[in-house]
């Protein structure tokens, strides 16, 4: 649409006044991701994290004291409760009189937790959003689609989401309604090349009135649904792929971080990572050293473009699967939530939160809502809110999960009407009430 163009072509208008300082990044971020190996990247990428460090223990009273040889393995790993009790101390001098933007969030602990980023590391973060779309075939200025729970922080207006292109459905209470009214508007919109962004228990909640509804729709202009913030599911990622048609990806970010990894087109299974911004690493649970590939381990980030809060080695509190592609390139096989969310067997040992997933899939039809609750070491308890009002399979529930958990494991079901989301909008599947 010409509309669309001249969206586009506006935006790029007016970074190039300021400087073209979004386009620039964007343009190194499409090198480093598509040319990983290339010498020029690699030398990219060394200096980006040199920089970072020699600037951390040149200007932050944290890291003052780390000799300025050492390599990113010498400084230490830290986590939002050490940011918080230390805030100051992880401010740049050089930065604290510049303009920074506050970005906050409660996330899944419900605790919140705010820092400043610099004007070029959110120029960054632009450009990273900018990248990881466009990798899907939506560019700025086309229709994009946004299931978020809003709210005055984050509500545009008529006037900006008409000039941004963008149509905000609020997803904190995502009624049969809500999602009709979702579904016609995607039906009616003749613009291409159109992208939807969403938490994965509203696309899990759409999957399941489309199925239940018998609904596919075929020409929809949508190029994929992106799914973000929380675990997307196997079911959910198919249902919908499904019924909408389109390509369901997910996206691994956060608002203290920006967008670290994210499922593509050509890589739908796994996470590409977005080497070109981060220095990322997976560590093991108990000791700060690489996991093997395969294992679960610690998602542990350095921000290389936050000048202002240098952000370096944070442990996200999230967990992961490393893998290695062909090009011998570190991807994420597996996202599977956070570490405070994994769970025991009764005998001690670590189980996948996925596999409570595999339990509950083949009831997914009677079923509104599921959280699973390890409350002690062979305590666990299952909460179903129903679709219904029987559920006949209780007996077969509690056997399939003692299969995996334990033959003495104890096992209740809790019948409920309604599992309310975080303050964040976020659903937890899994909470570890035993070991935190």
């Amino acid at each position: 649409m010409l509309i669309n163009s001249l969206r586009n072509r506006s935006f790029w208008f007016i970074d190039f006044i300021k400087g073209g300082k979004v386009r620039s990044h964007f343009k190194e971020i499409e090198l480093c991701l598509k040319n990983p190996n290339s010498k020029e990247v690699q030398k990219i990428k060394s200096d980006h994290l040199k920089n970072l460090l020699n600037h951390a223990i040149k200007t932050t009273p944290f890291y003052k004291d780390i000799s300025k040889s050492s390599s990113i393995e010498d400084f230490p790993v830290t986590k939002k409760t050490i940011i918080q009790d230390n805030f100051e101390k992880f401010r740049s001098k050089s930065y604290i009189n510049k303009k920074n933007f506050k970005v906050s969030t409660s996330g899944s602990t419900g605790v919140p937790f705010f820092l400043y980023l610099n004007k070029e590391k959110r120029q960054r973060n632009h450009a990273d959003t900018i990248y990881f779309y466009k990798i899907l075939g939506y560019d700025v200025g086309n229709k994009l689609y946004e299931l978020k729970v809003l709210g005055s922080h984050n509500r545009k207006s008529k006037l900006k989401s008409w000039i941004q292109n963008i149509y905000q459905l609020d997803m904190s209470r995502l009624s049969n309604e809500k999602i009709v009214n979702l579904l016609n508007e995607l039906k009616s919109d003749q613009q291409k090349n159109q992208t939807m962004i969403g938490f994965a228990s509203s696309y899990e909640t759409i999957a399941q009135y489309l199925e239940k509804n018998n609904l596919i729709y075929s020409n929809l202009n949508l190029n994929s649904a992106v799914a973000f913030s929380e675990y997307l599911n196997d079911y959910t990622k198919t249902t919908l792929s499904k019924h909408l048609s389109t390509p369901v990806l997910s996206r691994y970010s956060s608002e203290e971080v920006g967008i670290i990894a994210q499922q593509t087109l050509e890589s739908p299974d796994n996470f590409v990572i977005n080497h070109a911004s981060y220095y990322v690493e997976v560590l093991k649970f108990d000791v700060d050293e690489p996991a093997k590939t395969g294992e679960l381990g610690r998602i542990v980030v350095t921000d290389l473009f936050n000048y202002a809060m240098p952000i370096i080695r944070y442990d996200t509190g999230d967990i992961a699967k490393c893998y290695i592609n062909s090009d011998g390139i570190m991807e994420f096989e597996r996202i599977e939530g956070r570490k405070m969310d994994i769970i025991y067997d009764s005998k001690g040992e670590v189980i996948s939160s996925y596999v409570v997933y595999t339990k509950v899939f083949k009831y997914y039809h009677l079923l509104k809502q599921y959280q699973f609750i390890q409350h002690g070491k062979k305590e666990y308890e299952v909460k179903l809110n129903l679709q219904g009002t029987v559920f006949d399979y209780e007996d077969e529930l509690i056997t399939n999960i003692k299969s995996d958990f334990g033959d003495d494991a104890n096992v209740k079901i809790t019948y409920v009407n309604e599992i309310p989301p975080l303050s964040s909008g976020k659903r937890r599947k899994v909470i570890n009430n035993y070991k935190k």
